[in-house]
């Protein structure tokens, strides 16, 4: 392992078992049902996260405390680390905020923090690559540089059944466009400088689908790149998604799955579902 710590939040959507492997430290968002506080990935499990959201109740998020990352900031440089820090789009949440005003607290710590501009596995894959590069024993500066090349040739695309989460939660963004117009319309929507934006306005599932993957192929610009298909409570579309994909990226394109997690759906739905592309040379992966 080398002498950089990689830190980012719950919103990444990282497999436990991959934040074992690469010791990539997460700190927490937090869940809210009611009165009731849970820590994101520690105290309540997805699949009741995403019972309670299809049973009709509310849920609300917020950001982790700068404690929480002053803690995780000082145990990793007592233990000799230096810290590339990653997280969530500061258009969706004011984690990076609190991460920076975490490293006030923790001065003698030396802390990059990286603002995605993304989330979920679109900020996960950029954390993977870094936390590889990390355990590679590249130097603290070449991390970073890599692992922001890696978030800046990434796209997103992505929809949802109703805009409804995504305005009550106040992280709609410009797709705020489209509200109002989704009868018999499928909203097809990315991130444009951090935030949620409109890219397209699609009737119908099927022709959807077909967008979104001609969208991808677009973004991949020709180029072998790491395709993740992505979803919430429902994997209805990925199927479909994938057999549209499998013909049409380039050559040498590599196809995963993985889930959107419980940050997310509170405030997209659990019907979100998407497809992030990003450079299979700017990628970082295991076997």
């Amino acid at each position: 392992m080398g002498r950089v710590a990689v830190v980012t939040d719950s919103t990444a959507d990282l497999p436990e078992e991959l934040i074992r492997e690469l010791e990539i430290t997460v700190v927490p968002l937090r869940i809210i049902f009611g009165e009731e506080v849970y820590r994101d990935r520690e105290e309540i499990a997805l699949e009741d996260f995403y019972r309670r959201l299809l049973a009709g109740e509310i849920a609300r998020t917020s950001q982790p405390p700068p404690a929480d990352f002053a803690s995780v900031y000082q145990a990793l440089f007592l233990a000799g680390k230096s810290i590339v820090s990653i997280h969530i789009s500061g258009g969706l949440s004011g984690t990076v905020r609190s991460a920076q005003a975490a490293c006030q607290l923790v001065p003698e710590a030396k802390v990059t923090i990286i603002d995605s501009r993304l989330v979920a596995r679109a900020l996960g894959i950029g954390v993977e690559t870094a936390a590889r590069l990390a355990r590679e024993g590249r130097p603290h500066e070449e991390v970073a540089r890599l692992a922001k090349e890696c978030l800046a040739r990434t796209r997103a695309f992505f929809s949802v059944s109703s805009l409804d989460y995504l305005q009550r939660g106040g992280r709609i963004g410009k797709a705020q466009a489209l509200l109002g117009t989704l009868l018999n319309i499928k909203p097809l929507l990315t991130f444009e400088e951090g935030i949620i934006c409109p890219y397209e306005k699609v009737r119908g599932k099927k022709a959807l689908l077909r967008r979104m993957a001609e969208a991808a192929c677009m973004a991949a610009a020709g180029e072998p790149v790491l395709c993740q298909l992505l979803h919430a409570a429902d994997p209805e579309p990925i199927p479909e998604l994938r057999s549209l994909l499998e013909g049409t990226l380039p050559a040498g394109s590599r196809i995963i799955e993985g889930r959107v997690g419980a940050i997310v759906a509170a405030h997209a739905g659990p019907s979100v579902f998407g497809v992030v592309v990003t450079p299979l040379s700017l990628v970082r992966l295991g076997s």
